[in-house]
């Protein structure tokens, strides 16, 4: 729109300002409605690449869920789970005999035997028996040991008698008719007493 057509149409100096001001105001909300939609479009266009993007990953995804077997990793799952637990009752039950062992080893500690084969031959016995374990003894055992020494006397170190007592000295300290005879309990005095009094002058 030209000046000179306006004034063609009859209209004044003012007016036609006025009118080239309204053109003005409308030409900017015209530019800035095209600005608010160019960014929309690019907003719509920047949602539009996320989406394609997640769809891309999404179809991925998918895929590998076709592509993978769950029946066989459930079975797997299932496969381990049973390993780990036969692995760790095994593991305790070894413990358990490694500490009964221990407890039967140091019991058999105390009881002489006449040799390693024998010991170990009623080490083997004594564990087959199973005797009880309660508060570090074994219930039972020390009946087992005796009735053992009775039938099999051979397969242990037999109980030393006790020594006897040394009989009385008798010494002559002096006099007639056996009044200076008497027996001396040797243990009852020292070595020096004891020559003293069997030397002794009469």
């Amino acid at each position: 729109m030209k000046t000179e057509d306006l004034t063609a149409l009859g209209l004044s100096e003012d007016q036609i300002k006025s009118v080239f001001a309204l053109n003005g105001t409308d030409i900017e909300k015209y530019k800035t409605d095209v600005e608010k939609q160019k960014q929309e479009v690019i907003k719509a266009k920047e949602e539009l690449e996320g989406v394609k993007t997640q769809l891309g990953e999404a179809n991925t995804a998918i895929k590998g869920f076709e592509e993978l077997d769950v029946e066989g990793i459930k079975k797997a799952a299932e496969e381990w789970k049973t390993k780990y637990e036969q692995d760790t009752e095994a593991l305790k039950t070894q413990m358990s005999t490694k500490e009964y062992e221990f407890a039967v080893d140091k019991f058999l500690g105390g009881v002489e035997f006449s040799s390693e084969l024998a010991k170990k031959a009623v080490f083997s016995e004594f564990k087959d028996k199973g005797f009880k374990l309660e508060e570090g003894k074994f219930l039972g055992a020390d009946d087992y040991i005796t009735s053992l020494k009775a039938s099999n006397p051979a397969a242990f170190v037999a109980d030393k008698a006790p020594e006897p007592e040394p009989p009385g000295v008798v010494v002559n300290t002096g006099g007639t008719h056996g009044g200076g005879i008497r027996t001396v309990d040797h243990n009852a005095i020292s070595d020096d007493q004891f020559f003293e009094m069997a030397f002794a002058k009469k």
